[in-house]
């Protein structure tokens, strides 16, 4: 997928002075047309050089400039429809036109079309392709006609071309962060397994795995949090929210719920496993240790825009009855270090996981409640 600064180079010189049909519209006369659609100073033909270059980039909450910028290369032919107007700010990682600005830009869009163009085919392989391969729609379509060429099975070409899509956009830096996910993938599972291993022997090594346990629980959703990146987001930037310690706050809030759930997803399997005398392996046990940190991950993201979609604002008073979960750890390590025999019988920890679930659905009924409100 070509870069903003390509695409934008690419509609520019499409463009063209009425008064001249052969002259292509220069950087500098793009700038001084932005100045009269903005009603200001405009910008330099360096400004626009720098934006096709990639040397510096149009800020996501400079809309007005972006649907400026939309509408000339529009009005002098470089942009002929709503969907390359997309393909633009797409390339970008800007969001894209809605209605009201898909109407000021293109007068004669109505709300149908504007629905027809604008929508995304919701088939998994284009959620897949958009959220894992980073690919959009039109490329993926190219790329699905391109691998129906050639004798068949096209599944091979298409696997082929998207691999080297994703490939292309790893870096030293995207290896280096993959890494570290692995390394809090071995580290949960370090931290998880004593706690997990019963019968304990001796009260010693009962206390051992709790206080490792209650460790991780507070180093796992941290390290979770750090890598849960909000700088440069283009939501959260348009809001000047990218950066806010209210957001990182409700990220790491996150992550650690979403810790907490997944380990007492494993911890739930392992019991049950436990009361049915099944012996599960190391692999076994090194492959749900994943859901965790995965859990925690979309915790993390998800919990600062719900937040936000609920309240209109991300506040310290709208979500601190979640902040119990950061001593939820340590917590839960004091009762089991004391009561773990109880659950190790199967009739008296089948109750108490019940109970435990009741009173998670119950506090999370009082927040959704308190929402409403």
């Amino acid at each position: 997928m070509k870069t903003f600064g390509e695409q934008l180079r690419i509609f520019r010189q499409h463009c063209y002075e009425p008064s001249d049909p052969a002259r292509r519209l220069s950087q500098e006369r793009l700038g001084q047309l932005l100045g009269t659609e903005l009603g200001d100073r405009g910008f330099s033909g360096a400004a626009v050089s720098d934006w096709e270059r990639g040397a510096s980039k149009i800020h996501a909450d400079q809309r007005r400039v972006l649907t400026s910028l939309i509408k000339v290369l529009h009005e002098k032919g470089g942009i002929k429809s709503l969907t390359e107007a997309n393909q633009l700010l797409e390339s970008g990682n800007y969001r894209t036109l809605n209605i009201d600005e898909a109407e000021q830009v293109f007068p004669n869009t109505s709300a149908q079309d504007y629905t027809n163009k604008s929508s995304h085919p919701h088939s998994v392989l284009s959620f897949l392709t958009r959220n894992f391969f980073f690919i959009s729609d039109d490329e993926l379509q190219i790329m699905l006609t391109e691998a129906e060429r050639g004798p068949s099975p096209s599944w091979p070409r298409l696997f082929v071309s998207l691999t080297n899509k994703l490939t292309a956009r790893w870096s030293i830096i995207s290896a280096a962060r993959g890494m570290v996910w692995i390394w809090i993938w071995l580290l949960c599972w370090a931290f998880m397994a004593p706690s997990l291993n019963w019968p304990f022997e001796d009260q010693e090594k009962t206390k051992f795995a709790i206080i490792i346990y209650a460790a991780g629980t507070l180093a796992i959703p941290l390290l979770i949090g750090l890598l849960t990146r909000t700088k440069g987001n283009i939501f959260w930037e348009e809001y000047h929210l990218d950066n806010a310690l209210i957001t990182r706050l409700y990220t790491y809030q996150g992550a650690s719920i979403g810790y907490h759930l997944g380990y007492f997803a494993v911890f739930t399997i392992s019991l049950f496993g436990y009361y049915a005398h099944v012996n599960s392996t190391a692999i076994f046990r090194m492959l749900i240790a994943l859901l965790p940190p995965m859990i925690g991950y979309a915790s993390a993201r998800l919990v600062p825009y719900n937040l936000w979609l609920a309240y209109g604002r991300l506040s310290l008073r709208d979500g601190w009855i979640f902040l119990i979960f950061f001593a939820l750890g340590p917590t839960w390590g004091f009762y089991f270090y004391n009561f773990h025999r109880v659950f190790l019988s199967s009739n008296l920890g089948a109750l108490t996981i019940l109970l435990a679930i009741t009173i998670f659905i119950m506090l999370a009924l009082l927040q959704r409640n308190k929402q409403k409100d």
